[in-house]
């Protein structure tokens, strides 16, 4: 585009963000300077400087706010951070914008026919009271089928801790993690062969490897300012490896990529556990000590020899097997699984045999070993917490996919839709099971598609308009000071759901008035909390790394496995374990591999993250990003584009067996041939053109598989939009 910044300009400003400076206001023409709050002032008075932290992903961020006249300025990222350096990337920075952006709705909005009504705070709270009371008079003790949740990606620990004990006074139990959409098959893999569902060393491991294998992770997009590990391990002499079917900005810090077909990473794992065994290269002694059923591991798999995996994967035997020789030589290796992995329906296969060949080479238990994810470090204590003050929960909850069919049978009286529906496959069919629902609480900021579902629409704070802490990748816990006021009814979501909870159960919610009382109350109760203290949180940048159950105990950086064994509950793991059968790849539910797969759609869709977007779609209300993006696009090789009869910069219509919707050509090498990559987090109500689309889930179908309920690698295809060719 004519307008558009090179993607090299772009890098310069994301590098300067991720160095810690703050974002200047460069705009598109046509996005004016009052749009833009990013500017930073060349002669600040009176500036006072407030600590704080990002709450978009989890490298956790910590910043300087500098505030003066009641406003944030600009951000500085906190070079004494160990884990960031003082990094911030682009998305983090444009929380100031957001905060004061024209279009943020700053009252509560109550849905009247067709039309809303502005209410006051002190009404809409009665109204959520009164409707989570009469629903547990008419249904009972059945009402914690009648109740639900949709978790968002909460700006504080105590926003989910308020949150979590009003639902459950309530009588909810259905509480869907906002980690169903993104790692949940990672996390609850781990948890079921390691006994952890985080990752099993901390990112300063990296820099002691051997080898750092980047499985379809994408750090320099959706990790930004860990980039800086990337290049710290590279210059210790750490041979990193990235397995991608797309060149990226990570390629640049990796001296070798792999590009196996989308969805084919489990052949190329389960490969390569062959191929160790086949080989000697497996610790035996390690494997017999730590392990149980290695010979039904053996028995799995011993139908991929290189030949079939160079079959399902596309490359060639001899990457492949050099691969494997890397993999049987490095004594010291790290795996970093990216959120990928857990978007295809065939992703458990991938990270069970991942762990197994960790396992395999005794990688999982040392410096400079071990497994990372993109989301992890989730601390424990919340259902401890929960449980102390409400009294255990009535029964199991369940997971969106039934909550879905719940929906659709008109079975749920109120739910609370703090994340975008747009999140999940098929997302005007969650579109339309969630106006069966008799009345929808939405959290949000602006008038996004799903007021479309609402009844009551919540305007929500800032994370810099609240206190809290929350935690990051690295298990590490970091505190934020309130740095302004919330404009109009906007409060944080710890306090939304302490008054609710204080309607509905007055004589058993805690009394806080703040969130460090809440903190400290937790503290109190759960014993792993006992040493992250207030003073010793607010002394410590980068934030604590728990547990820690000693006020003055030690923090617990690198490998978790302290004592030598997993944290299952017989200290092993398990390669065939009961709950999860056989160790058996497939592709992908309608991926143009799958026996029977219609013709009519013979390229594979991928979709991801960019560096402009946060996944709630947030990011796309600021103008500072909006400039950096084109709308909805599809990458694609040359060999593709010339196959369909496409050339760059046309526009077309990417189409599924489900649908089609407009997006425009990019023909580039850096992306293999038959694939087709698109962008996730498009929203059709961004008031800027550039991040204005259709959502890409309203293409893509709910195969569901066990655990995840996200999806990717499905067959499509690039058709004309004036419908010739």
């Amino acid at each position: 585009m004519k307008d558009m910044f090179s993607r090299r300009s772009f890098m310069k400003l994301a590098s300067t963000a991720v160095c810690g400076g703050a974002v200047s206001g460069v705009l598109q023409p046509g996005i004016t300077e009052a749009a833009s709050q990013t500017a930073v002032p060349r002669a600040p008075e009176m500036l006072r400087t407030v600590r704080g932290y990002c709450p978009f992903c989890q490298s956790r961020c910590t910043y300087d706010a500098h505030i003066a006249g009641g406003k944030i300025k600009y951000l500085t990222g906190t070079p004494e951070n160990e884990w960031t350096g003082g990094g911030m990337c682009p998305k983090g920075m444009s929380i100031v914008e957001l905060m004061n952006s024209p279009h943020r709705v700053t009252e509560p909005l109550l849905r009247e026919g067709n039309a809303w009504k502005s209410i006051s705070y002190a009404a809409a709270i009665d109204l959520v009271a009164e409707k989570l009371t009469a629903a547990k008079a008419k249904h009972g003790a059945g009402v914690d089928k009648r109740l639900a949740l949709t978790a968002t990606l909460w700006d504080c620990r105590e926003s989910e801790l308020a949150a979590l004990m009003t639902m459950r006074f309530a009588g909810c139990i259905n509480i869907m993690p906002p980690g169903e959409v993104c790692i949940s098959t990672a996390s609850n893999t781990l948890s079921t062969l390691l006994g952890s569902g985080n990752s099993t060393t901390t990112v300063d491991e990296i820099v002691k490897a051997e080898t750092l294998v980047l499985w379809a992770a994408n750090l320099t997009e959706t990790y930004p300012p860990y980039t800086r590990w990337l290049d710290k391990a590279r210059r210790a002499g750490v041979k990193i490896i990235y397995v991608d079917c797309r060149k990226t900005s990570t390629s640049n810090f990796c001296s070798t990529q792999y590009s196996p077909k989308p969805g084919t990473d489990g052949p190329l794992v389960l490969g390569a556990i062959r191929w160790l065994i086949a080989n000697d290269a497996v610790d035996t002694d390690y494997v017999a000590a730590n392990a149980a059923n290695f010979e039904m591991l053996k028995s799995d798999t011993d139908i991929w020899p290189v030949s079939a995996v160079a079959k399902a994967t596309g490359m060639s035997e001899a990457s492949i097997t050099e691969f494997y020789q890397t993999l049987a030589r490095s004594k010291r290796t790290v795996v970093w699984m990216g959120g990928a992995l857990s978007r295809y329906s065939n992703g458990m296969t991938t990270i069970r045999s991942l762990v197994a060949l960790q396992v395999l080479r005794n990688n999982l238990m040392g410096s400079g070993q071990g497994l990372l994810t993109m989301e992890s470090g989730k601390p424990e204590g919340e259902k401890e917490f929960v449980d102390h003050i409400c009294g255990p929960a009535s029964g199991q909850g369940v997971n969106f996919r039934r909550l879905l069919s719940s929906m659709n049978k008109d079975e749920i009286d109120v739910l609370f839709l703090n994340s975008s529906y747009r999140r999940y496959p098929d997302c005007n069919g969650v579109r339309d099971a969630l106006r069966k629902v008799d009345f929808v609480v939405h959290r949000g900021f602006f008038k996004t598609e799903e007021l479309d579902v609402t009844t009551l629409f919540m305007p929500a704070a800032f994370s810099p308009e609240s206190q809290g802490s929350h935690y990051g990748a690295e298990k590490q816990i970091v505190w934020r000071e309130k740095c302004v006021d919330a404009p109009g009814s906007c409060v944080a979501d710890w306090q939304f759901y302490r008054d609710v909870g204080r309607k509905i159960a007055p004589d058993k919610y805690p009394k806080f008035e703040t969130p460090e009382e809440l903190f400290t109350m937790f503290n109190t109760i759960v014993p792993e909390w006992k040493g992250i203290t207030l003073e010793r949180l607010r002394k410590t940048p980068g934030g604590l790394i728990g547990p820690i159950e000693e006020l003055d105990g030690p923090e617990q950086p690198g490998c978790i496995f302290t004592d030598g064994k997993f944290k299952t509950p017989n200290g092993k793991t398990d390669f065939a374990p009961k709950l999860l059968g056989p160790l058996v790849w497939q592709p992908p539910k309608g991926n143009p591999a799958e026996k029977n797969a219609d013709v009519k759609y013979p390229l594979t869709l991928i979709q991801g993250k960019l560096v402009t977007q946060w996944q709630q779609t947030l990011t796309n209300f600021a103008a500072s990003l909006a400039q950096f993006n084109e709308g909805r696009f599809v990458l694609v090789h040359p060999e593709t584009a010339k196959k369909a009869a496409v050339v760059n910069d046309e526009m077309v219509y990417l189409e599924t067996a489900f649908g089609k919707i407009p997006a425009k050509v990019r023909v580039t090498e850096e992306i293999i041939p038959g694939v087709v990559f698109t962008p996730s987090h498009y929203t059709g109500t961004s008031p800027y053109a550039n991040t204005r689309a259709e959502p890409i889930n309203t293409i893509l179908p709910s195969y569901w598989d066990r655990v995840s309920a996200q999806f990717n690698g499905l067959g499509c295809t690039l058709s004309k939009q004036n419908g010739r060719g």
